[in-house]
C-alpha cells in the first residue's frame, strides 16, 4: 500500500483517524505540550499558538463579546486563549477524552460548554444556535472530499459573521495524502489530506464565504516544512 500519495484523490479511513486521536487523548499532559507549547517561549508550539492567537483576537475586536463555535476544540485551546473575550463559547470534538478533560478544566465557567460531537453530524441544537464566529483549525485535513461540502453547508446554516479556518496545506502543485503513513515524529501510523490552497478556496467560493484575509502561518521558527505549511483564512459570511 502506498502511504504517501501525490496529486491523486484517495479517501482516508475515518475510523483510524478517530483511533489516532483517541490514543493521543490517553496522554493528555503530553498533548497539552504538543498543542500549546511548554514554558519554553522559543518552542515551535508556543510561537505558533501566540501568532495564531493574535490573528483571532483581531477578529474579535471587530465583533466584541461574540458567541464562538469551536470545531475540533480538542482540550480547549481556544477557550483558554480567548478567556474573557467572548460572551459564550461552545467547543465540539469527536474525542470523548478531549471533551472530558476540557469540561473538567472549565467546570466553573458558566459561559463555556463542550460537546462530544462530530463535525460530520453536528447536533441540531448547535446548528440552530447563534454564533458570531466559527473557529475550525486542523480539522478539514482529516475529512474526505465527499463530506467537505456538507460541512460548509452546516457552517452556512449557523450564519456566522466570521469564520476562521486554519489547515495544513500542500505547497506543491497538487495535494499530498498520507495514508496510514508511519510517522517518526508521532511514533504511530498517521493519515491526513494536505489539500492545496486553491482547493480550499473553491469550497469557500461555492458556499458564498468571502475571503477577507489569508496567509501562511508558519515560518522556520514555528514549524514550516518543505512540502507543507499551515494556511489561515479569515472569511466573512
Amino acid at each position: 500500500m502506498q502511504t504517501r500519495v501525490y496529486t491523486d484523490k484517495i479517501n482516508i479511513d475515518n475510523n483510524s483517524t478517530k483511533e489516532f486521536w483517541q490514543k493521543r487523548a490517553n496522554n493528555i499532559n503530553n498533548l497539552q505540550t504538543v498543542l500549546l507549547g511548554s514554558d519554553n517561549t522559543g518552542s515551535e508550539q508556543y510561537i505558533r499558538n501566540e501568532n495564531e492567537k493574535r490573528i483571532v483576537e483581531k477578529i474579535i475586536e471587530k465583533i466584541q463579546n461574540p458567541g464562538i463555535l469551536d470545531i475540533g476544540c480538542g482540550i480547549g485551546r481556544w477557550a483558554e486563549n480567548l478567556q474573557n473575550k467572548f460572551e459564550y463559547y461552545v467547543g465540539v470534538d469527536f474525542s470523548e477524552g478531549f471533551i472530558n478533560y476540557a469540561s473538567k478544566k472549565f467546570t466553573n465557567f458558566s459561559n463555556v460548554k463542550f460537546y462530544n460531537n462530530s463535525i460530520l453530524n453536528l447536533d441540531k441544537d448547535i446548528l440552530t444556535s447563534r454564533f458570531n464566529l466559527i473557529i475550525c483549525t486542523g480539522v478539514l485535513m482529516y475529512i474526505n472530499d465527499e463530506n467537505i461540502s456538507n460541512i460548509f453547508k452546516a457552517f452556512r446554516q449557523v450564519s456566522p459573521e466570521y469564520l476562521y479556518i486554519q489547515e495544513s496545506i500542500s505547497l506543491m502543485e497538487g495535494r499530498l495524502t498520507l495514508n496510514k503513513f508511519e510517522s517518526k515524529d508521532l511514533k504511530t501510523d498517521y493519515s491526513a489530506i494536505y489539500r492545496t490552497k486553491q482547493e480550499y478556496e473553491e469550497y469557500f467560493k461555492t458556499n458564498a464565504f468571502n475571503i477577507i484575509k489569508t496567509d501562511l502561518l508558519l515560518d522556520n521558527k514555528s514549524g514550516a516544512r518543505e512540502e507543507t505549511n499551515a494556511q489561515y483564512w479569515i472569511l466573512k459570511g
